[in-house]
């Protein structure tokens, strides 16, 4: 399911979460888009569709970000490129979700693959979250093949970054919200 990338940006974050499995399961499966106001770089995440089967439940959302990247990065990347759709099936026997992420705009500048892997930990959660990010520098509107290629893995490696940061900050979302409503 998760195919690794070519030349691709890899990055493995491990989070562990002061609340049981199933609710941090059911809490980033089901309630991330109540939980925009309290992400500081995400403005909204809308579910376009979901299908759920007793094995998966699949998911696309749309996510809208803005703050929280580098001056460089809003430089180089057009503010419509912080859309993205997120494809995610979620193993329910195996508590493993896995994600693609592209452009809304269907520029295929980037693609994000990964997988969060949730490990019950006593009545903590450890969460794993590894993804592979692509930049695809001749797609980059403006700027010469030649410098976009030399600078695509700085790109990289910042986003990846600004990622994790994200996800840090995710996480610490999810357990208050599981503290106050559980």
């Amino acid at each position: 399911m998760f195919k690794p990338l070519t030349l691709a940006y890899s990055l493995e974050k491990k989070i562990l979460l002061d609340a049981p499995i199933e609710k941090v399961w059911l809490t980033y499966r089901d309630s991330l888009p109540k939980l925009v106001s309290v992400m500081p770089t995400v403005d909204e995440i809308k579910v376009v569709s979901r299908e759920e089967t007793k094995e998966e439940v699949r998911l696309l959302n749309k996510w809208k970000i803005s703050g929280g990247l580098p001056s460089i990065i809003k430089n180089l990347v057009p503010i419509k490129l912080l859309s993205y759709n997120d494809v995610a099936v979620w193993n329910q026997k195996d508590y493993v979700c896995y994600f693609t992420e592209t452009p809304i705009d269907g520029s295929e500048i980037y693609k994000c693959v990964g997988k969060n892997t949730f490990l019950e930990q006593g009545n903590k959660t450890l969460l794993i979250i590894s993804f592979e990010l692509i930049i695809h520098p001749e797609k980059i509107p403006g700027v010469p093949s030649f410098i976009a290629k030399s600078i695509a893995p700085k790109i990289e490696k910042i986003i990846s970054k600004e990622v994790v940061k994200n996800l840090a900050s995710t996480s610490k979302a999810v357990e208050k919200h599981i503290s106050k409503h559980y």
